[in-house]
C-alpha cells in the first residue's frame, strides 16, 4: 500500500472478504444464532478500509451496516437503554463510532 490508498487488487480482496463476513453475519442472524463480536469488528475494519480507499461497499456489507445502525437507533430510543450489557457491546460501540464517522463524512 502507498499512503492511504491500497492497490486495486488488495481493495478488491478486502471487498470479497467483507462480503463473505457480511454474508455470514446475515446467515447467522437469519438462523437466530449469536454473532461473535469479532465478526463485527472484522467487518468494520474492512468497511473502513473500503471507505478510506473510495471503494463502494458491497451490497451485503451495506445491508449489515444499515441494519446494525437501525437497531442501535431503536435501542437508544428505549427507556431502559444501557440497563444490561453484553459481551458484544465493544463491537457495537466500535461499529457505532464507525457509523458516526461515516455519517459525518
Amino acid at each position: 500500500m502507498t499512503g492511504s490508498h491500497a492497490e486495486p487488487d488488495k481493495v478488491a480482496e478486502v471487498a470479497r472478504l467483507a462480503t463473505a463476513i457480511a454474508d455470514r453475519i446475515l446467515e447467522q442472524n437469519a438462523a437466530g444464532t449469536t454473532i461473535p463480536p469479532e465478526q463485527f469488528t472484522m467487518l468494520v475494519r474492512a468497511a473502513r478500509m473500503l471507505l478510506d480507499n473510495g471503494a463502494p461497499w458491497p451490497a451485503s456489507v451495506d445491508q449489515v451496516v444499515m441494519e446494525v445502525a437501525k437497531r442501535i437507533e431503536q435501542d437508544e430510543a428505549r427507556p431502559d437503554h444501557g440497563a444490561a450489557a453484553s459481551e458484544g457491546d465493544d463491537a457495537v460501540t466500535h461499529l457505532t463510532r464507525f457509523l458516526g464517522a461515516v455519517k459525518r463524512s
